[in-house]
């Protein structure tokens, strides 16, 4: 649900994770659970023909809130006593092969977890970023009771998954008013009551209402237990207050009021959250230090920020678990200007996911930064050999820059053409973003004058 979950728009870095050898980054993890990997006609068979509800977990492999789950939470020993009453799915968002799922249950982010009933296949309840794995067991439990007869929270427990069924329809008002509903009904600080927080701020995060997002993260925190509601909560908070307009008068107190409830969340330790939700705190805080023009608070952010992703990769105990974090600390070393402490990090990940896209191309993109234009192209090249789905128009950008910096106009404006022509299969909402960013590149080629004013673009290549 987090506002800082990793989002479906193509981010710079982005999170990190390899294709199916991202398989050796969490095959014990998911194991446990028996999950069925990225085919939901089988797994919908097996859940009906068993009379049980499905579990999906709706991810991508650049995403690090999705491996932090996958590292983090479905080993745990305490979702064990689940294992049979639910028929567990994992669905790539960006493999081809499940297109169909992705376009019936669409999603603004990652992971999205779904609780699916196996006749209708509709969502009885759908949750968005990331929980410790007894907040997980907790919500799943909660969904096995709701089916047992006679449950005396039928009617609120009903609503809540009317809500869900048609906030995943985009029928904003009935899922507003359902979610009202179990608010009302359920207890503050009780989990069904957090469920519909979660889904409320959701909906009005995705409709851009910040106000109503604002004012009803104040009235919700304070009955909010320790966990990741509520440092979800905080985070979206600020997140909102981020998205106020500049001639806003009251811009720059909420976004004090809601730095420091960021702030005091993130720095406690008796606060039980996954590493990586705790440094999506410090990210959080960093940007609105950042917004409010306090530069000193923003570098002591990011150094404390720093600090904590450095010592969670040290004490990791494994492979996947460390990598969970190469996606933050490659942002943060760049906040901070370090971005040769990148390099190691990303080649030790290079060796140990030789299928994974990620590693090379974030190292072509520090060793841009690093002004090592020539090193960038070999690692943009590498990552093109593996990478796929929309993320293949990043590394192509990528590309184009290196060859920019070595003064290959030709061959950067073919790699652009080829980006464009990609963007077009992409929905609307990614391609304008995109289509400006090679708007900008063709135009640094023309200014610098590596290729001729005039000179015509075959999409082609």
């Amino acid at each position: 649900m987090r506002s800082l979950v990793c989002l479906a728009l193509l981010a710079l870095a982005g999170c990190s994770g390899p294709r199916a050898a991202q398989r050796e980054v969490r095959p014990g993890s998911v194991s446990a659970l028996h999950f069925i990997e990225n085919d939901y006609p089988a797994a919908l068979a097996k859940a009906r023909a068993r009379g049980l509800p499905l579990f999906v977990d709706l991810w991508t492999t650049w995403c690090h809130t999705c491996l932090s789950m996958r590292a983090y939470v479905f080993p745990d020993p305490v979702l064990a006593p689940l294992a049979a009453q639910f028929v567990w799915l994992s669905v790539d968002a960006e493999d081809d092969k499940n297109a169909l799922f992705v376009a019936r249950y669409p999603s603004m982010g990652y992971p999205t977890l779904f609780v699916l009933d196996a006749d209708s296949g509709e969502p009885l309840r759908r949750w968005m970023g990331s929980y410790t794995a007894p907040e997980l067991a907790s919500r799943l439990t909660e969904v096995s009771q709701a089916r047992a007869p006679g449950n005396p929270q039928a009617p609120v427990l009903a609503a809540l998954a009317a809500a869900t069924r048609a906030s995943q329809a985009h029928q904003s008002a009935e899922a507003e008013r359902n979610y009202h509903r179990v608010m009302a009904d359920a207890a503050p600080g009780t989990l069904l009551h957090s469920q519909a927080v979660e889904g409320l701020l959701t909906q009005f995060q995705e409709e851009n209402r910040n106000q109503e997002c604002i004012r009803l993260v104040a009235q919700e925190l304070p009955s909010t237990p320790p966990g990741t509601s509520l440092a979800d909560q905080a985070s979206l908070g600020v997140a909102c207050a981020l998205e106020l307009p500049a001639t806003d008068p009251d811009r720059s107190k909420t976004l004090e009021v809601t730095a420091a409830r960021a702030e005091k969340i993130a720095l406690d330790p008796n606060i039980r959250v996954l590493a990586d939700d705790r440094s999506d705190l410090f990210r959080t805080l960093v940007d609105a230090r950042q917004a409010q023009g306090n530069a000193p608070a923003a570098q002591k952010a990011a150094v404390t920020w720093r600090d904590f992703l450095e010592a969670q990769a040290a004490q990791a105990q494994s492979r996947a678990a460390r990598a969970v974090f190469d996606a933050h600390r490659f942002l943060v070393y760049r906040e901070l200007h370090e971005m040769a402490k990148a390099v190691p990090m990303l080649e030790e990940s290079e060796r140990d996911f030789p299928a994974d896209y990620n590693p090379p191309a974030r190292l072509a993109m520090a060793f841009l930064e690093l002004t090592r234009p020539a090193e960038a192209l070999v690692q943009a090249e590498r990552a093109l050999k593996l990478v796929y789905g929309p993320r293949t128009l990043r590394v192509l950008l990528t590309k184009a820059d290196a060859q920019t910096a070595l003064k290959d106009g030709p061959g950067a404006a073919a790699t652009l053409a080829r980006a464009e022509q990609l963007a077009k299969e992409l929905p609307a909402r990614q391609q304008d973003p995109l289509r400006e960013e090679i708007t900008q590149r063709r135009a640094l080629l023309r200014k610098r004058g590596l290729i001729p004013i005039t000179m015509t673009w075959n999409p082609l290549g």
